[in-house]
């Protein structure tokens, strides 16, 4: 549970930046270097949304072990937009497992059926160890297989837009990535308050 929430949170502080230096005798080849993203450069990228902008207290950018502050910003944008669908799938997950079962049997063998789970995290506790290895393994493999597509903008693993067609680096397309990018920002912060409120009050959900 404790690496679960690691996880939650630091995908909360992939909105970066890089500091640029000040300007002096070696501009010029500062300016130049492909290692360091521009503070103009920034304001373009997908995901540098008001009110914080660009946002890196951290120094993720300039001392990540990705490679050059390009690499970095890239790596760490596409793993936040990843996290925000996770977060989006698991929020949705939450909600319609409080108000439906899906029916059958989780494990015939121990008798164990689906709606014989809690919801929340509470669930994971009750799921046989099979069932958690299972999970691991999906896991383990989606990370393997599916990979941010190099020269792509952040989040495109190949897959397409649920059958939207959008051009790479048009308007339409840095709107809608920026647009699902707050919505997970937002599943984020959803789904870590509701684990919170199952460990405070023992329910997923508050109760209303």
């Amino acid at each position: 549970m404790k690496v679960l929430f690691s996880f939650l949170l630091a995908s909360l502080v992939s909105n970066v930046t890089c500091f640029v230096p000040k300007i002096s005798s070696n501009a010029a080849s500062v300016a130049s270097s492909p290692t360091c993203l521009s503070a103009l450069d920034m304001k373009d990228q997908v995901g540098t949304l008001p009110p914080l902008g660009y946002f890196d207290p951290l120094g993720l950018i300039k001392n990540g072990p990705y490679g050059s502050p390009d690499d970095n910003f890239e790596h760490y944008r596409a793993v936040e937009v990843k996290h925000g669908r996770i977060a989006m799938a698991a929020f949705l997950g939450v909600i319609t497992q409080q108000l439906y079962r899906f029916e059958g049997f989780l494990s015939p063998s121990a008798s164990l059926k689906f709606s014989d789970l809690p919801n929340g995290m509470a669930g994971l506790k009750a799921t046989p160890l099979e069932g958690l290895v299972q999970m691991a393994v999906l896991v383990g493999v989606h990370e393997v297989v599916i990979k941010q597509r190099e020269g792509r903008q952040p989040g495109d693993f190949g897959l397409g837009y649920f059958g939207v067609s959008l051009e790479n680096g048009s308007a339409r397309q840095k709107n809608k990535l920026n647009v699902e990018i707050q919505n997970g920002r937002l599943a984020m912060l959803g789904i870590l308050g509701m684990m919170a409120n199952e460990q405070i009050t023992g329910s997923i959900l508050p109760k209303l």
